[in-house]
């Protein structure tokens, strides 16, 4: 697979992968480091979690701040990356006390309930350093540049908000709604593959075929401790 999107699911992680000839494939690796086989050719690889983490503050990551402003009113959607030390701890009290020692602030429940996502990813990245390979991308970020700029208001929870995101990608690629059917048929438990999921994957992969013409937020991404950068990755899309 040569772009391909990974979004977190109920069974691990649910990718999306397009060949430059249009086909595709779907499926869920339970382990973030069972990607490793495709870094070979894969031209990016794109997931939405946090990549690159701040270790004192208190501040927060630019590509956060910047990436609220970019999809405001939406901007509620992106939650603050925690400290790195705070992804080690067992509970949300201990993460929580942890985070506000290093950066000041405390971790709100949501940004609690993906640290284990987070440290998975964290981990692979250091152990591994696949570099630019693998970037981290927001997908109301990545829906705001395929829309030419403009944020899209709706809850991709709700139907509406599905079905306008699923227009716009159906537009880039008239080939969606197979790429739909297939996870769903693959998966057909909600809890298991949720309908967001899918929309967030599709569109990590077809932000990801746009490169290397790609832009981040911020526009020149600092590194963290590690030399992560601490980015998200986007595509400009005008026409």
């Amino acid at each position: 697979m040569k772009y391909i999107g990974i979004d977190a699911c109920g069974l691990g992680w649910f990718y999306v992968g397009w060949e430059i000839d249009g086909s595709f494939k779907v499926g869920i690796v339970r382990r973030i480091d069972e990607i490793i086989v495709w870094l070979d050719a894969a031209a990016l690889i794109l997931i939405d979690i946090p990549i690159g983490l701040l270790t004192e503050g208190p501040t927060e990551r630019l590509c956060d701040l910047a990436a609220r402003q970019m999809i405001k009113p939406r901007g509620s959607t992106v939650f603050p990356a925690p400290a790195r030390s705070a992804i080690a701890k067992n509970t949300y009290e201990e993460g929580s006390a942890e985070n506000f020692r290093c950066l000041g602030r405390r971790l709100s429940k949501q940004s609690w309930a993906i640290t284990e996502k987070i440290k998975e990813v964290d981990d692979f990245m250091r152990a591994e350093r696949p570099g630019s390979k693998v970037r981290e991308m927001h997908p109301e970020v990545a829906f705001c540049g395929l829309n030419g700029g403009t944020p899209i208001l709706t809850s991709k929870k709700d139907g509406d908000g599905f079905n306008e995101r699923f227009d716009l990608l159906n537009h880039l690629y008239p080939n969606v709604g197979a790429v739909v059917h297939a996870a769903r048929a693959d998966t057909p438990h909600k809890k298991d593959l949720q309908d967001d999921d899918i929309l967030d994957a599709l569109v990590g992969a077809i932000t990801a075929s746009y490169h290397p013409d790609l832009h981040t937020l911020p526009e020149n991404p600092p590194v963290d401790d590690e030399g992560l950068p601490m980015e998200m990755v986007y595509a400009k899309r005008s026409d």
